[in-house]
């Protein structure tokens, strides 16, 4: 397990229970950070809706582009 840097637990403290980007410098592989509550919550929800987690795992995600009309 790791621990935050009073850094990024200000961070996440500021974030309340939304998501924290943090950016891998080497791979540029973009990761979230969240609550174990919050997580616990959306598993919850996901086995009680028999949503499949996997789902949630994107793995060629890229951002929505502005529409440049």
């Amino acid at each position: 397990m790791m621990t935050l840097s009073p850094e990024q637990r200000q961070v996440v403290g500021a974030a309340g229970d939304r998501p924290v980007p943090i950016i891998d410098p080497e791979t540029h592989q973009t990761y979230l950070i969240i609550k174990a509550e919050v997580y616990d919550q959306l598993r919850s929800r996901c086995e009680e809706e028999e949503i499949d987690p996997s789902f949630f795992e994107i793995d060629d995600f890229e951002p929505a582009r502005e529409d440049p009309r």
